[in-house]
């Protein structure tokens, strides 16, 4: 899922969620407030509209901010240009729309263009998801592949990056909300715990859950403006020195 605020342009693969956000302050005058619509506007048959999420301010906060996500899913190969035209309540409270456009590429020039990013990559633009976005479980796993089955448990993905063998976005059981996003490496060790040390320091070291396994645990900071921080867990075979064989990102969730 790619989270964008201000209208950045953004290019993806087809199945893949963009995730619109622009917020609506809280506790101003009635003449200089804006309503946001219930839909975008789409030109192009690119991307499709999903749902709106709206997430209101915490209750302890005096004023703030509602923060309204606007979920697309990239259908086809394509451009589209999606707008979103606010309704002022008086002329003073006139602001432009928000604008975004969206490039799908082709599946083709996916294989044959720019080069994939890195193991790491994937894992911190995935922290970022699990942080930041209000994508269900199923929109998230359809950005790693062809979904094969989806359960109250989770949806289980046939990831289409060969790096890959397996990824489960699992699901909390109360609320049917995500609660973390596994990824088997189909080449044990093609991800080090080195790497992501790189990014986000020093793991933690969780006691033994079972035998003949490592936990290595990293705590990200949490995004500028997300609802949750993320957590990564790396399942090693054997002790430290053991090759990484699953990535484990979960929503903490206050």
């Amino acid at each position: 899922m790619h989270v964008v605020r201000g209208g950045s342009p953004v290019e993806v693969a087809p199945g893949e969620g963009v995730e619109l956000v622009v917020t609506r302050p809280v506790g101003i005058p009635e003449q200089l407030q804006n309503e946001w619509p219930a839909a975008p506007s789409i030109e192009g048959t690119a991307v499709r509209f999903v749902r709106r999420r709206v997430e209101p301010p915490p209750p302890d906060v005096d004023g703030g901010v509602t923060t309204l996500h606007y979920e697309l899913e990239a259908v086809v190969p394509g451009t589209a240009r999606v707008t979103l035209t606010p309704r002022p309540a008086s002329r003073d409270a006139a602001r432009p729309p928000v604008v975004l456009a969206v490039t799908v590429r082709a599946p083709a020039a996916t294989a044959a263009g720019a080069e994939a990013p890195s193991l790491p990559e994937v894992v911190a633009r995935l922290v970022e998801t699990v942080a930041s976005s209000s994508a269900t479980p199923l929109a998230i796993a359809r950005s790693f592949g062809e979904v094969e089955s989806d359960s109250e448990g989770g949806v289980y993905v046939k990831p289409s990056d060969a790096r890959l063998s397996r990824v489960i976005a699992v699901k909390r059981h109360a609320t049917g909300e995500l609660n973390d996003v596994q990824l088997q490496l189909a080449v044990p060790g093609a991800l080090s715990a080195a790497e992501l040390e790189r990014l986000w320091g020093e793991p933690g070291r969780p006691p033994m859950l079972a035998i003949g396994e490592t936990k290595l645990v990293f705590r990200p900071g949490a995004p500028e403006g997300s609802r949750f921080r993320a957590i990564v867990a790396l399942t090693l075979d054997g002790d430290e020195t053991g090759p990484v064989t699953w990535i484990d990102v979960i929503r903490d969730v206050p």
